[in-house]
C-alpha cells in the first residue's frame, strides 16, 4: 500500500525502502527505527520547516 500511495502523492516526495522490516518493527526495533529516522528528518526538515513571511 505505500508504493500505491507514494506513486498517487503529486507533491515533493521520497521513498525509502528498509529491507527487512515489517510494519509493527517501525514501532520498537531500533535497526529498524533508526534507519527510518535518519531518511525522514532531512526530508521534513528541508519541506517542512517555516519560511519566513515575505516583507512586500
Amino acid at each position: 500500500m505505500s508504493t500505491e500511495l507514494h506513486g498517487r502523492t503529486r507533491s515533493t516526495k521520497e521513498l525509502k525502502v528498509v529491507e527487512g522490516g515489517t510494519h509493527m518493527d517501525f514501532y520498537d526495533v531500533p535497526k529498524y527505527v533508526d534507519q527510518a529516522i535518519a531518511t525522514a528528518t532531512p526530508f521534513f526538515t528541508e519541506h517542512l520547516t517555516a519560511q519566513p513571511a515575505r516583507q512586500d
